[in-house]
């Protein structure tokens, strides 16, 4: 595997986990001139955040239900996802604080800061109690959890002008169940209990949301860490699946050769975020 060097600057490189909904089924975003959007919002949410965590301060911006969405039209129908900009970032905060040592936390995110951000996070939930968190991210790969909810077929490869670019696309209903299979054949299996529990995690989240609308799986920016050619043979969907139901029929050399491959192939892409 090759990875794309030359494409490499200090931008961190993100993926996307979205959910999209009818627009009837979200509150707050009866305003057409809220709606449309691309990437950059996602390259300025990210920006915002890390500068939120170096400075060690919360940004004064006032919260709201929402500042905008992404959106699809999905035969005839109009789906949005919403950015939920403040709610991500308070989330994400805390998130960060709670997955590192606690000297790394406490230099980074102080108690009292972190306390802050707890409580605005809560007042916020509770005068939006039908706000729903609809994106998650990840810097610098494509979990594999997040494969499970897709299969081969459902790979999308594009061409924008940042380059070829990947994403899945299905429906939420048909993501929840491939997710709940995933579970039952990791909880059955020889697979560490962490894995197995990242996968209940991710049920949980789109357990959140009711089964009609779509789930998108984009690359990103992360598509910018591979070459053309390693990106267009890429089948991560198909490889998580091809270890799953290898599991399932208890090929246990499949599967841990299959795994193998994948690990080693992310990992190495995750190792930019040293270089970077």
């Amino acid at each position: 595997m090759r990875l794309c060097r030359s494409n490499m600057g200090r931008m961190t490189r993100t993926a996307y986990l979205r959910v999209y909904q009818p627009l009837s089924a979200i509150e707050g975003l009866d305003d057409p001139a809220l709606l449309g959007a691309d990437e950059e919002h996602d390259r300025k949410d990210l920006t915002s955040s890390k500068q939120w965590l170096l400075r060690s301060y919360l940004p004064s911006i006032e919260p709201t239900p929402t500042e905008g969405a992404f959106t699809k039209t999905v035969d005839g129908e109009l789906l949005v996802c919403p950015w939920r900009t403040r709610l991500r970032m308070l989330a994400g905060l805390l998130a960060f604080r709670g997955s590192v040592p606690d000297e790394v936390a406490e230099a980074f995110v102080g108690e009292e800061f972190a306390h802050r951000a707890a409580h605005e996070l809560a007042e916020l939930e509770e005068s939006h109690p039908e706000m729903r968190n609809h994106i998650i991210h990840a810097n610098w790969h494509v979990p594999l959890r997040w494969f499970a909810a897709f299969e081969g077929p459902e790979r999308i490869l594009t061409e924008d002008r940042h380059g070829l670019r990947v994403r899945y696309e299905t429906s939420l209903s048909v993501a929840k169940a491939r997710l709940l299979r995933a579970h039952e054949i990791l909880e059955s299996s020889w697979i560490d209990d962490q894995i197995t529990g990242a996968v209940k995690e991710l049920t949980g989240w789109l357990d959140e949301f009711p089964e009609d609308g779509l789930i998108e799986l984009d690359y990103g920016s992360v598509a910018g860490l591979f070459d053309d050619e390693d990106l267009l043979e890429d089948q991560s969907a198909a490889d998580v699946w091809a270890c799953l139901e290898a599991l399932e029929t208890g090929d246990v050399l499949k599967a841990g050769r299959t795994f193998q491959e994948l690990t080693e192939r992310w990992s190495a892409v995750r190792a930019m975020e040293v270089v970077n």
